[in-house]
């Protein structure tokens, strides 16, 4: 398995694990989007030409905020999401982000347990965040300095 930046060639398998993981999915034209803008980094996990799974975060300042995080269900539990995000904090970190913050449906038990483990805390709840179905996201926060 190879962790690299995402590109436009992948844009299209990433669409597609992300309509089999998230409710209310971007399409591969708004990850091609997102490629484009400044302060964005976007990561795959790859074997051979397939994509296994990926991640992305925003920064401005020394803030990064994480924003999609999925592996395709039939690569999960191998310990691929956990490397995608010890990559990109450590990316975030070396552009300057000190601090993380993400949001996570409240029942997503698995991904909170994640990211714990890699030094987030809770820190406040956006009500009503996620649709279909309509749940509260937990927010949480961690540093990357856990990463350097």
């Amino acid at each position: 398995m190879v962790i690299d930046t995402m590109t436009l060639q992948d844009v299209e398998q990433v669409a597609e694990i992300e309509k089999s993981v998230f409710s209310t999915p971007w399409s591969a034209q708004a990850f091609a989007d997102t490629l484009t803008m400044e302060g964005v980094i976007f990561l795959v996990a790859r074997e051979g030409k397939k994509v296994l799974g990926y991640c992305g975060i925003y920064l401005a300042a020394d803030e990064g905020e994480v924003t999609n995080v999925a592996v395709h269900p039939e690569h999960r539990r191998k310990g691929i999401a956990r490397t995608l995000l010890e990559k990109l904090l450590t990316s975030a970190g070396d552009r300057g982000a000190a601090h993380m913050i993400l949001e996570v449906r409240q029942s997503n038990q698995a991904a909170i347990r994640l990211y714990e483990s890699m030094g987030f805390e809770p820190c406040g709840v956006r009500k009503r965040f996620y649709r279909q179905p309509v749940e509260d996201a937990l927010l949480m926060r961690g540093r990357t300095s856990n990463f350097h």
